[in-house]
């Protein structure tokens, strides 16, 4: 690994543990890859799966591993990076140019540069429109449609494009067959499945996202006439399925000889979401020009006085000394106004309206759209006394009117309140950001209750076990957290847990429970009495009416069990890796902290090694769908048995069914959502 972190200009990129030093090597040096006037140096970030790559670094780019599945694939919604490129022995993008720009920066919000083979298999417009969807970009009401676009966009590309099928005409069940073995025939060959196929998304200023899909076949012919958004013929290998794409775009078009199709999607920005907080934390921290709150004092504060004439800057500045306001800044014309209002950033603006270059009304509108000064009062001065004039001014953005003569009375007054009111504004806006910074610390300090990647992964390989988890905190402090206790050399101990309410109560109460869990104050191999124990003792702590939900269990690998007992906890569920049949486990019992001496009973199943146990928190099936119902039991035993027989290697369970659950869910997630698979090494292999 290459360490350059004292280095700024160097390019962190995130490398699957399972590709070669060579191939990445070579894949970093391509210059058909990397724009760059000068060499640059590269900071590679290993890993097994995204789960053990940090998901608040900035990297300029993730490597995809040669043959990705859905696990690599959903690295697109954790990792905070703009561009996913698959290290695959074909790749070769000379015709297409150089996808990052220069030094470390991207030109793009968002791009996947798959193989042919790769990207026929893999659910890629479903996983590209939630990674959008997740980063702000699109919001969930049009998600559905730009998916349904860029499906038929994609499909035609793979399709028509890089594997050169056609199927126009009538399609016989002989010719159906035998676009079947054309398909998988051209997916083998180097010619056709070694092609590249690049997904990018773009936000303009002006809200809109550009989506591009471009393939490496032979195109098509682009019509002669002036309309660009026109769609091709019927002979064209792009024809089919572009009418339903037009009708669901702003505008389609299409480039490099009708090997690149765009759409343009216009959402609307009142619905936009924003942005998920793990790309958010990872975003360059935003300096403040706004003086700290507790240095502002009405009669400190900074007053910029703009008025085109000498005279009436000096009889309102004369008024102002007299009651104590001596920070004064002035300014003699509209373009004088936005450079000292840049340069001082005034606490307060009197604002003449009739001035030369920019009058006051441009001001204002200027001034409301720098958000830096969206929030400064304005006290606009005029002599007009016509109502359009007066009820301009404040359509542009000023905070109050007085009209000449001054009264000198009345301008004392109106200045007052009003820099009283930035006070308080800045007070609470402080206030917010302080507290905002304890709860973002708290929030920190929750998350490393959790087990890192690296600690869990190696404690299961210590056990013959498979272990994968995903955790995703809610926009509020939750209460859930998991962990693993190692008993001795053939049991492991693993509980997870979950707070109800939400907020800085349910951490506090979680980091209670966590002292007592790893305290010495609690212990006992059998999981019924060791609940019973526990909660003893957190009942003692925590505030009337708050309770948690727990599941403890510990996996015997020389008794081939798993027993286990449960407070009122999600129901485990349990299956075999072989037939990939799951059920559920009796996950019921009284909440801990409700009853003193309440009593669990301790439960025991078979675990030999072809098991695999799933666990997870009520976000899971308490979350509504992009379809507006829940994730019902039997949907969720559906979902894992078809994960585990779609993969007949080893399988992140918990990863692959959180990806799955994330492409349905909201961005922003009203509960905190766990979920930890355990799986026997043995019966995975």
């Amino acid at each position: 690994m290459v360490s350059d972190r004292d280095d700024p200009s160097a390019i962190i990129v995130a490398v699957p543990q399972s590709l070669s030093s060579a191939d990445v090597e070579n894949l970093l040096v391509a210059t058909n890859i990397w724009d760059r006037s000068s060499p640059t140096p590269f900071e590679q970030i290993t890993g097994n799966s995204p789960e053990d790559l940090p998901y608040n670094m900035p990297f300029s780019c993730c490597l995809l591993p040669n043959d990705p599945g859905r696990e690599w694939l959903g690295s697109l919604i954790r990792l905070n990076s703009d561009s996913f490129i698959e290290c695959f022995d074909g790749i070769n993008l000379g015709d297409l140019g150089a996808i990052i720009g220069r030094g470390n920066t991207s030109t793009h919000n968002l791009l996947v540069c798959l193989s042919t083979r790769s990207a026929y298999r893999l659910p890629v417009a479903r996983k590209f429109v939630t990674a959008l969807r997740h980063r702000g970009l699109i919001n969930e009401a049009t998600a559905p449609t730009v998916e349904m676009a860029v499906q038929e966009a994609f499909a035609n590309s793979l399709i028509h494009g890089n594997l050169a099928i056609e199927t126009n005409g009538h399609l016989s069940m002989d010719r159906f067959n035998e676009l079947g073995d054309d398909t998988q025939k051209r997916l083998a060959s180097s010619t056709y499945g070694d092609r590249a196929i690049i997904l990018t998304a773009k936000k303009r200023k002006n809200g809109q996202i550009i989506i591009s899909i471009s393939d490496q076949g032979k195109g098509f012919t682009p019509p002669n006439d002036a309309d660009a958004t026109a769609m091709p013929g019927q002979d064209s290998t792009f024809g089919r399925g572009l009418p339903l794409i037009k009708s669901l775009c702003h505008t389609v078009t299409f480039a490099r000889g009708g090997r690149t199709i765009r759409l343009t999607f216009d959402p609307a920005k009142e619905h936009v979401l924003p942005a998920d907080p793990a790309f958010v934390k990872a975003l360059d921290t935003q300096v403040s020009l706004e003086p700290e709150a507790g240095r502002l004092k009405p009669n400190n504060a900074t007053i910029l006085i703009a008025d085109d004439t000498m005279l009436s800057r000096e009889i309102i500045a004369s008024y102002l000394r007299a009651d104590g306001f001596t920070n004064l800044v002035f300014a003699k014309d509209g373009e004088d106004t936005l450079n000292q209002v840049k340069a001082h950033n005034p606490d307060l603006i009197i604002l003449d309206i009739i001035m030369p270059k920019l009058d006051g009304y441009e001001v204002c509108k200027a001034l409301r759209a720098d958000p830096l000064f969206a929030d400064t009062p304005i006290i606009a001065q005029t002599a007009l006394e016509e109502n359009q004039g007066c009820t301009q001014i404040f359509d542009d953005g000023a905070t109050d009117l007085i009209l000449k003569p001054l009264n000198k009375s009345e301008l004392i007054a109106r200045t007052k309140i009003h820099l009283e009111n930035r006070l308080l504004v800045k007070q609470l806006q402080a206030y917010r950001e302080r507290t905002q910074s304890e709860l973002d610390l708290a929030r920190d300090m929750q998350e490393n209750l959790n087990p890192a990647p690296e600690h869990y992964r190696g404690t299961g390989f210590e056990y013959g076990l498979r272990i994968s988890a995903t955790f995703q905190m809610s926009s509020e402090l939750g209460g859930d957290m998991w962990g693993l206790v190692p008993i001795d050399a053939q049991r492991l101990g693993i509980y997870i847990v979950d707070f109800a309410g939400h907020g800085l109560g349910a951490a506090l109460n979680t980091f209670r429970l966590h002292s007592l869990i790893w305290s010495d104050q609690v212990r006992d191999p059998n999981p019924g009495a060791y609940l019973g124990n526990l909660n003893r003792h957190l009942k003692g702590l925590l505030p009337v009416g708050q309770y948690a939900t727990m599941l403890y269990g510990v996996i015997d690998r020389s008794q081939n069990t798993f027993s286990y007992a449960s407070a009122a906890c999600t129901s485990p569920i349990l299956g075999d890796s072989t037939t990939g049949n799951p059920r559920y486990l009796d996950g019921s019992g009284v909440p801990l902290g409700v009853i003193r001496d309440a009593q669990y009973e301790t439960r025991e199943v078979p675990f030999d090694q072809n098991s695999f146990l799933l666990l997870y928190s009520d976000a899971l099936n308490e979350t509504t769908l992009d379809d507006g119902r829940f994730l019902s039991e039997e949907k969720l035993l559906s979902m894992v048995h078809e994960t585990v027989m779609e993969n007949s290697t080893d399988v992140d369970l918990a990863a692959q069914i959180a990806d799955q659950f994330m492409d349905r869910a909201p961005a922003q997630l009203s509960d905190d959502f766990t979920i930890v698979s355990l799986q026997s090494a043995n019966g995975a292999d």
